[in-house]
C-alpha cells in the first residue's frame, strides 16, 4: 500500500506552489523590465507571493505534530500536485506580449493555487482575525490584475504592442 502524503507535504507543497508563483512574477518583471510601469507591477505581484508563502510557512509552524502527521486532503492534494506540474521556465519562454502574461497570469490566479491557499487558511488558521486578514490579502492580490493593472496597460490591444525581452 502506498505511503499517505501528510499535511507536513501538502504544506510544504503549497509554498513551494507559491514559490513558483513568485518565480513566474520575477521573469515577467525581467521580460518587461523596459516597460517600468509593468516590470513595477509584476515585481509587487511577486512580492505578494511572497507573503503567502510566509503566510502558509507560519501557518505549518502554528500546527500540531500530529496535524501534521494527518492524511492530505485528497482534493487539495490533487490541486496542488496540479499547480507543481506547471513549469516556470516553459511559461517563461511562451511569452511574447505583454498580453500573453496578463492572461497567464490571470489563468493562474484563478486557478488552484488560491483554493489550496484558502483551504489552509480555512482549516488551519485558529485566529479569526488573521484568518479574516489572509483572505483580504487574497482577494485584493486577484483583483489587482483588473483593478490595479497600470491605467495605460490595461487595455488588451496596448498589452499586445508590448513584446517581452528574452
Amino acid at each position: 500500500m502506498p505511503e499517505q502524503t501528510t499535511m507536513r507535504e501538502l504544506f510544504q507543497m503549497a509554498i513551494a506552489a507559491e514559490r513558483a508563483a513568485e518565480t513566474l512574477y520575477r521573469g515577467f518583471q525581467a521580460q518587461f523590465a523596459h516597460h517600468p510601469a509593468a516590470a513595477d507591477f509584476w515585481a509587487a505581484y511577486a512580492a505578494q507571493e511572497d507573503s503567502h508563502a510566509q503566510c502558509i510557512e507560519r501557518l505549518q509552524k502554528e500546527q500540531t505534530a500530529e496535524q501534521l502527521a494527518a492524511p492530505a486532503h485528497p482534493r487539495i492534494l490533487s490541486q496542488v500536485r496540479q499547480a507543481l506540474a506547471f513549469s516556470v521556465e516553459d511559461a517563461l519562454a511562451e511569452i511574447e506580449t505583454l498580453e500573453d502574461a496578463y492572461q497567464l497570469a490571470n489563468e493562474l490566479e484563478s486557478a488552484e493555487t488560491n483554493a489550496i491557499f484558502d483551504f489552509l487558511i480555512t482549516n488551519f488558521s485558529t485566529d479569526t482575525k488573521a484568518q479574516a486578514f489572509m483572505r483580504a490579502q487574497l482577494k485584493d492580490h486577484v483583483a489587482k490584475l483588473t483593478t490595479e493593472f497600470p491605467d495605460p496597460l490595461r487595455h488588451p490591444t496596448l498589452r499586445v504592442a508590448i513584446k517581452a525581452k528574452k
